[in-house]
């Protein structure tokens, strides 16, 4: 339900389209020319590579597109397949249910989706998958046994600073969220009051909310943490308005959920600090400060279209409304930037 508002997801997905069929504008423009007329892969004034970049060796000429769609597509598949399995497991009491064939039988496939443990089937899917993965790159001669091994132990460092970030933010978010009466500061319930007696807007909580979960993610580099942070606020105040000014508990609600959520992806999507960010750079390698430098203008793009698309959204407490809004902007923002953005002409 919250797929047709989460306007920053959407445009990002154009924007992906139209650089890929169109013309590139801003820095990246000035990026892809370099690399056409043979002046290098990347720009020497932001510094090194983050990654190394090999060239002439067997790896790179033995490398096929399929060799990194095919551990995606087996990711995903079992990902599909745990879902019901994890929740069959999960019923095995030993009282009612003892062995897994009568877990099969207490409950259809579709309750065995519903009541999925997410978590734990994403956790099973991931680790069949490096399995697969490894065993694949090392018949395909792409890596050793030691560079598997290597390369999980790089993996897992990686992501220890966004998993730093998320267990304080969700930390935070406990706290925050969490009446005073239990140990908490009951953060959500006093910005619902104050939001509802102050006389704030309903028509703006879904731009503002927007605006201020891109500036926390980009702060953090975290998506999840804003999630635990900006969600549990917002929700509130989202329905104490409803309820005040009589409007659609579900649109509003829908509305805010979706903009908090939209502003947690972009900055996720461009904070030098974000884990995406770095390991895009890393993959990719290109300087960090070049793919920053060279992301950003886009996400900016997108987020301020969908900016207007949250405000749009908000004045007619109306998801479609703020769909259709966000997507007019767009081509017609796109045409212009385009248009009128032309980065000097490299020699």
């Amino acid at each position: 339900m919250l797929i047709p508002i989460n306007l920053y997801a959407i445009l990002a997905i154009l924007m992906v389209l139209q650089t890929t069929l169109r013309k590139d504008f801003g820095p990246m423009y000035l990026s892809e020319e370099r690399a056409i007329k043979g002046l290098g892969l990347y720009n020497e004034k932001y510094g090194q590579p983050t990654g190394e970049i090999k060239e002439g060796i067997v790896v790179k000429e033995r490398a096929k597109a399929i060799d990194m769609i095919l551990p995606i597509l087996v990711l995903v598949g079992l990902a599909v397949i745990f879902f019901p399995i994890t929740t069959y497991l999960g019923a095995i009491d030993g009282e009612n249910i003892h062995n897994f064939k009568e877990a099969v039988q207490s409950m259809t496939l579709k309750e065995a989706f519903n009541n999925k443990d997410a978590s734990k089937a994403l956790f099973y899917a991931s680790l069949f998958t490096i399995v697969f993965s490894s065993i694949y790159f090392m018949i395909r001669g792409l890596l050793t046994i030691q560079k598997v091994g290597e390369a999980i132990i790089v993996g897992i460092k990686s992501m220890v600073p966004a998993l730093v970030i998320l267990t304080l933010a969700w930390t935070i978010g406990s706290v925050i969220k969490t009446p005073a009466t239990e140990g908490g500061l009951g953060l959500s319930k006093f910005l619902a009051e104050v939001v509802t007696e102050g006389g704030f807007p309903m028509w703006a909580l879904p731009v503002t909310v927007f605006l201020i979960s891109a500036a926390i993610s980009f702060s953090t580099g975290t998506s999840w943490g804003t999630f635990s942070i900006m969600i549990p606020i917002t929700f509130p105040i989202a329905i104490a308005l409803a309820e005040k000014t009589g409007a659609s508990l579900m649109n509003t609600a829908l509305v805010s959920i979706g903009a908090a959520i939209g502003g947690a992806i972009f900055g996720d999507h461009c904070s030098p600090i974000s884990d995406t960010t770095i390991l895009s750079s890393t993959g990719a390698s290109c300087p960090h400060l070049e793919h920053v430098a060279t992301q950003i203008p886009y996400a900016v793009f997108v987020m301020l279209v969908s900016a207007v698309g949250y405000l749009v959204a908000g004045i007619f407490d109306n998801v479609i409304a703020g769909l259709i809004s966000s997507l007019v902007v767009f081509f017609i923002a796109y045409e212009i930037v385009s248009k009128y953005w032309k980065p000097k002409e490299i020699k």
